[in-house]
């Protein structure tokens, strides 16, 4: 499927738009789908794990807290430490909820082992524009990431990035889209957005098989 498409599904939803190769709503028409497919994926990144598919990598700096967030990316659902020997995932790190410090909450002398630095990082917390990590970094780590990252915009030629079933709804929002009035209220389309969108998540989300999460033993004690 090509974002011709798509195009053509809002022709057939509204007979009064001109969507064809070379016709005058085209670059429109694609701007507007293009605006329904970020409302999707916005309500795609609020679900854990849904179409997590997207992988990639980021690296750490000896002596620097922090690393940029990777662009595009909406969910973060985990992060890997790769082996440099094998350039394989070897464990995952934490996530830290508490910002302040970014180290986990437990007695000492525990937690001054934790936190000692510098070494190689286990532990993370991110607020969407930077990865903090726990311990400083003592050198350049790559560390792999997991999670759900935004898709390239349409256009009539390139190939439509999800599944044939979310071409539809990206239609009908879009075409709604161009039949707003000057003065119709904007809430009426987000609520349009969750009736529109929010049976296919439903759908994707019977792929999601989840259960508790393991416990990770980094330290063994002799004593």
């Amino acid at each position: 499927m090509t974002g011709q498409t798509v195009l053509n599904y809002m022709e057939d939803l509204n007979r009064e738009l001109e969507l064809q190769p070379g016709e005058a709503d085209v670059a429109r028409g694609l701007r507007t789908l293009n605006v329904a497919q970020d409302y999707f994926e916005t309500l795609v990144g609020q679900v854990k794990g849904l179409m997590g598919s997207h992988t990639s990598t980021v690296t750490t700096t000896a002596s620097t807290e922090t690393t940029a967030f990777p662009t595009g990316l909406l969910r973060l659902d985990s992060l890997w430490f790769v082996d440099p020997d094998d350039s394989l995932p070897d464990y995952e790190l934490s996530s830290i909820d508490d910002d302040g410090g970014h180290a986990i909450d437990i007695p000492w002398p525990l937690r001054q082992r934790l936190v000692q630095s510098p070494g190689k990082p286990w532990g993370y917390w991110t607020n969407g524009t930077s990865i903090y990590w726990t311990p400083l970094p003592d050198a350049t780590h790559t560390i792999r990431w997991y999670g759900f990252q935004r898709q390239t915009d349409i256009t009539a030629a390139g190939t439509f990035l999800y599944d044939d079933g979310v071409a539809f709804p990206l239609a009908v929002f879009a075409v709604q889209i161009l039949r707003r009035g000057l003065d119709d209220p904007i809430g009426d389309y987000i609520a349009l957005a969750e009736e529109v969108f929010r049976p296919q998540i439903r759908m994707m989300q019977r792929f999601l098989r989840q259960r508790a999460p393991t416990r990770q033993y980094r330290y063994v004690h002799d004593t």
